[in-house]
């Protein structure tokens, strides 16, 4: 049943957190984090029915479980976010960030595996990989995680890269919606006088295109559907699709590599969501 809690848990924290519930921690942390905490509440008491519903086990031992599961899970959600919140305010920096992200996420995950399993975990997947850990899981459960690896690879992804990319992001003239394409180049014109002679007359002719970007949000749905590819194309077992995609995604943006700045943000962007990409695809792979 924990796999369904997880969902639950990945739905409310990158798919059912308004950015309005975020900025208004900062004003006013207890309120706006008891409102996310009730979300995940909600959503986790969702999960529990659909996964009572599927394994046809409506019994009091069943729900006095998923009761005591929301209870400290919750309460260990609140208690963690609230930490993340304190230490955020502390550990500036992009690696910084990125490692509360990573931290904020792993807790929650332990959070949800210890309120199932006890304090005993499981080491079926160290001791035997990743194969092993998800044989003997039912259907339903199979599609649960697969779904996990899903928003992970789109939104979680999204958000973790957001945190990584933030000071490498293009100048200003790249982020208000316009960018700038320069060419310049040297015209020759010679003339023939009359007296046998010659004129030389040299031009130098600098064009510039101002063109409108896209919206801010379409790099990052770019992003989602690109990991979301490549995590289908690794469960498919087509590896040679991802250099098809790297190829279209490439070209898309082929005028602003001139833009020395953006191809560098454009090449580390793609090739962190790339390996972010693979390495959830590998895991949606050995699920089935």
């Amino acid at each position: 049943m924990w796999i369904y809690f997880y969902a639950a848990h990945l739905l409310g924290d990158f798919m059912f957190q308004p950015d309005r519930c975020v900025n208004g921690r900062k004003e006013r942390p207890i309120l706006f984090l008891g409102k996310h905490v009730a979300i995940h509440i909600v959503l986790m008491a969702i999960a529990s029915f659909i996964a009572m519903s599927m394994n046809n086990s409506f019994h009091l031992s069943v729900f006095l479980l998923s009761g005591q599961a929301i209870l400290l899970i919750s309460i260990c959600h609140y208690l963690i976010d609230y930490g993340k919140m304190k230490l955020n305010d502390n550990l500036k920096g992009t690696g910084n960030q990125a490692f509360l992200f990573l931290l904020d996420q792993m807790l929650h995950f332990l959070t949800i595996w210890i309120a199932f399993h006890g304090l005993h975990i499981s080491t079926r997947l160290l001791d035997n990989g990743a194969a092993s850990f998800f044989r003997g899981w039912t259907t339903d459960e199979k599609i649960v995680a697969t779904g996990c690896v899903f928003i992970l690879a789109t939104y979680g992804a999204d958000r973790f890269l957001q945190i990584v990319l933030q000071d490498i992001m293009p100048n200003r003239e790249l982020q208000e919606g316009i960018y700038r394409l320069s060419d310049e180049k040297m015209e020759v014109k010679i003339r023939h006088k009359n007296d046998g002679g010659q004129e030389v007359e040299i031009t130098t002719v600098k064009t510039e295109q101002f063109f409108r970007d896209s919206p801010a949000k379409i790099g990052s749905i770019i992003g989602m559907l690109e990991r979301m590819l490549i995590v289908i194309f690794m469960i498919m077992d087509m590896v040679q699709g991802l250099a098809f995609l790297a190829a279209l995604k490439t070209l898309a943006r082929f005028k602003q590599f001139e833009h020395k700045q953006f191809s560098e943000y454009y090449l580390i962007g793609t090739l962190s969501s790339a390996v972010i990409g693979i390495l959830l695809g590998i895991v949606a792979s050995q699920i089935w």
